[in-house]
């Protein structure tokens, strides 16, 4: 018999599979691509996965290995979800053993059982004399139990039944019973009557849009906030689960899982899981096999969950299209909006992706004929569109970012018994600390940046690092101890609010306030009740939460979003003023979205707030025509850190002036498709985390031309030495340029 090599893909950062001798014995049908592979590394042992087999040996047959052990039977991976990661990693440019890894749970990583078990509670015996337990009651109730179901009671059940440890451990001790593993069974979910309470009636435009959502092929849904999208996810999803299929539901935030897991179990009488990072490595793992064996019947995650396999999936919903939150940036640089496009392509199925405020590339698929586009212009309970008020900071005598007639507006609405919303993107108590005596600044040592004061914890902390130490203030350059906090945070804006009004109930909601498992549900919850209250937060209020009490939206600072080197900034300045804007007046009462500026006469401003988002975000797409700036071209990043200055710079110098960039420039005068590169320039921060960092810009109105030259540096890269000096990555698509 012929020898049977195994291509494998195992998880390290080199961009190839490695090839390994079948173990002896193997049935060559065992072998589908997509199973699990133990294998010798180096002087590791790792779980890698089979991307294919052949009868012919790539090197020299006694350099080939013996795989240790196939830990499948069956694929992890369904034929679909192996294409979308063979497709990604070409795309991004990844290796290609990170790619799988990334698609697969941590502890399956690790060579655990697809099949998973638990510790049940068994008899040792077939009965018992109940008068030798006159004594005992709970073991003899305990053991009744279990010789009534023979098959044994899990933990939970066992809890529920309120049994104690000390009477397990006793009958235990007697040798009465025993603890044993059962493989968890998972039953299809029940599609035969999936609603639980009634679907909401549909205006005109939500009936076209919930025609078009139901009919394969992508979908951008953009309507304003409160107009009646996730109703639309919801009546899709329904028609979906009465065919007997499964729903895959993607959301920006982990903050925002819990809020739209009660919108979705209130409406379905179905299983519905979770999948997001908070999760431990068995909850996750639960889920993941909860959805491939169509036991969950809806799926509701973060960017990751995109990889989850189900095997009856109709429908993917991508809520809040347009959020960074869903590009990775560390590692695997992917984004689950367009993996899920390219997932929905191949799947033959809906993919609806929604928002108020659509990403331009989006935008510019749905004016171009590529995505299907429905527009919802109007709230269904004909709630008013939210009142926009510019409020010129220039001439007002301000108390930490507050200007009298802001304050004058909250008590407005306080009074009127409602809620308020006080949006700054800035955590902590103060950006800076700085010395009145000399002007010095406390800095991150590890950045260039400015340390952020947290005043509860009376802590400086870099929030680009993570570094920590106590905040002294005592100056150091000069003794000085008139050290002072300059400008404001959520902390600060949370302690002035309290100044000035005493009696009301304040609730900040930022990562510092969430960090707890179970203290965004907790505080939203508190939102919820409806009562009279001031909210202070930043982003994580922005991103979809419905606070049907919040009258008043008021954003305190909007001006950075003007100022920045990056070309992407207007486009998300002026997303995340109509988002946060949005979460006010969501019902029958008037909102008001009352904005601080020290420009109110910016034309840009004054666009969005008069004209609305579509006509705000055509100006945009006309200027990125003007420029050849994404959509209407192709970029990616190659960037480098090192531990000393200049030797990023020198390394990337090195590969903008190779001979495969000369050429790939060069080549524009033979009518090929151009490409062109920008730098290397040193990143906005050029330092962090003890690090010198650099960056390269490839950009080309050509994917194939991009890819191309991307592939050649990459193998140019590979194969030079100096690259040991330094940490590099590809990021493609970027959604960034700092």
């Amino acid at each position: 018999m012929n020898p049977v090599y195994l291509d494998v893909a195992v998880p390290v950062p080199l961009r190839r599979t490695f090839q390994y001798l079948a173990p002896a014995g193997m049935n060559p049908a065992n072998l589908s691509p997509g199973v699990r592979v133990e294998v010798n590394f180096g002087r590791q042992r790792l779980i890698g996965l089979l991307i294919s087999t052949s009868n012919t040996n790539e090197i020299a047959v006694d350099k080939i290995k013996p795989a240790l052990r196939v830990v499948d039977d069956q694929p992890l991976l369904d034929a679909v979800l192996f294409k979308l990661c063979l497709w990604a990693t070409d795309y991004y440019q990844h290796p290609i053993g990170e790619v799988f890894q990334s698609a697969i749970p941590a502890l399956l990583r690790q060579g655990d059982a697809i099949d998973q078990t638990e510790k049940v509670l068994v008899p040792l015996i077939k009965q018992f004399d109940e008068t030798a337990f006159k004594r005992a009651p709970r073991q003899s109730e305990l053991l009744s139990r279990l010789l009534s179901q023979p098959e044994g009671l899990s933990k939970i059940a066992l809890d529920s039944y309120e049994t104690t440890t000390a009477t397990i451990r006793s009958l235990i001790a007697k040798e009465l019973i025993q603890w044993d593993s059962k493989t968890v069974s998972v039953s299809h979910f029940d599609s035969s009557n999936p609603q639980k309470s009634d679907m909401l009636p549909l205006s005109n435009e939500q009936v076209d849009a919930l025609k078009t959502a139901l009919t394969p092929g992508t979908q951008l849904l953009f309507g304003i906030t409160g107009s009646g999208k996730t109703e639309i996810y919801l009546q899709a999803i329904d028609a979906v689960l009465r065919q007997g299929k499964q729903a895959l539901v993607l959301v920006p935030e982990i903050g925002l899982t819990p809020q739209t897991i009660e919108r979705f179990t209130s409406r379905f009488n179905v299983p519905i899981y979770a999948l997001h990072s908070s999760l431990t490595d068995k909850e996750r793992l639960h889920a993941w096999r909860q959805a491939r064996e169509q036991g969950a019947g809806i799926i509701i995650g973060t960017r990751s969950a995109i990889f989850t396999p189900m095997s009856k999936l109709g429908i993917i919903v991508v809520d809040e299209e347009h959020d960074a939150s869903f590009k990775q940036i560390e590692g695997f640089r992917y984004s689950a909006r367009d993996l899920a496009v390219f997932r929905g392509h191949q799947e033959q199925i809906p993919v609806i992706l929604g928002s108020a405020t659509p990403s331009l590339e989006s935008l510019s698929n749905a004016v171009s004929g590529k995505y299907k586009l429905s527009k919802l212009t109007e709230r269904p309970t004909k709630a008013n569109v939210a009142h926009y008020q510019v409020i010129g900071t220039q001439h007002q005598k301000m108390d930490n970012s507050f200007s009298e007639p802001l304050f004058e507006l909250i008590e407005q609405h306080l009074n009127a018994g409602n809620q308020v919303l006080v949006f700054l993107n800035r955590r902590g108590y103060s950006p800076v600390l700085i010395c009145n005596g000399c002007g010095a600044i406390a800095a991150c040592e590890r950045c260039d940046a400015r340390m952020t004061f947290h005043m509860n914890q009376n802590k400086l902390i870099c929030h680009h690092c993570g570094a920590a130490k106590q905040a002294n203030r005592l100056c150091q350059p000069c003794g000085s101890r008139d050290v002072v906090p300059l400008g404001a945070g959520t902390q600060r804006l949370e302690e002035t609010l309290l100044g000035r009004f005493a009696d009301s109930n304040i609730i900040r909601i930022d990562r510092d306030s969430t960090r707890r498992k179970g203290e965004m549900e907790r505080l939203t919850k508190q939102v919820m009740a409806g009562e009279p209250a001031i909210l202070v937060g930043t982003q994580l209020l922005a991103k979809g939460h419905h606070f049907p009490d919040v009258t008043l939206v008021a954003i305190v600072d909007v001006d950075s979003g003007f100022y920045s080197s990056d070309f992407r900034a207007i486009e998300k300045m002026g997303q995340l003023i109509l988002q946060v804007g949005g979460r006010a007046g969501r019902e029958k009462k008037q909102g008001t979205v009352a904005i601080q500026t020290q420009f109110p006469d910016q034309p840009i401003l004054k666009s969005l707030i008069e004209d609305g988002y579509e006509a705000f975000a055509n100006s945009l797409l006309d200027e990125r025509r003007l420029y050849d700036l994404p959509p209407y071209s192709f970029q990616a990043v190659l960037r480098a850190e090192a531990t000393k200055n200049g030797i990023a710079m020198a390394f990337l110098n090195s590969l903008a002036s190779s001979q495969v960039v000369s050429s790939a420039l060069g080549s524009q005068n033979r009518n090929a498709p151009s490409v062109s590169v920008l730098g290397p320039i040193p990143s906005t921060m050029e330092k962090r985390d003890g690090k010198y960092r650099a960056q390269l810009l490839i950009s080309s109105s050509n994917r194939k031309a991009l890819n191309s030259i991307l592939a050649k540096i990459i193998s140019l890269i590979e194969n030079n030495k100096e690259q040991r000096m330094v940490r590099w990555s590809l990021d493609v698509d970027p959604i960034d340029l700092l």
